[in-house]
């Protein structure tokens, strides 16, 4: 794990607590945890209205941080990463000597005609149409 690794995820574990702690102050119709906390305090300090905006913007700034450091933080985890299918893994460890023949494969179609053909049998009866 490289330096900047580790301050992006301690950045990224102080946003979270910090949001969630944000969200939990934030008073609701029921009273939240905001009075637990000094709820009162900080509502005699900025007033009803300005408790909520200053939360609310807050809450804004941490969430789109928590975002920034979240995507940041999953593109270095897959950066040096070489992305490759399973099919061709199992393509290149094995030699095409070793493959089946493509005609030897049954896909299936064992029960269909020789000549590769549409089967023979009757055509579905058509649904009557009302006039």
């Amino acid at each position: 794990m490289t330096i900047l690794t580790g301050i992006l995820l301690f950045l990224h574990v102080v946003v979270s607590a910090l949001l969630i702690t944000v969200i939990l102050l934030q008073a609701s119709k029921g009273g939240g945890l905001a009075g637990t906390f000094g709820g009162q305090t900080t509502t005699t300090l900025f007033g009803p209205r300005g408790t909520a905006s200053a939360l609310a913007s807050v809450t804004q700034y941490l969430a789109t941080a928590f975002l920034v450091l979240s995507l940041a933080l999953s593109l270095m985890a897959g950066a040096g990463q070489k992305t490759e299918s399973v099919t061709q893994k199992v393509l290149q460890s094995t030699p095409a000597s070793q493959l089946p023949p493509v005609e030897a494969l049954d896909y299936g179609k064992s029960s269909a005609p020789a000549g590769g053909a549409e089967s023979q049998s009757e055509p579905a009866p058509e649904t009557p149409t009302t006039k």
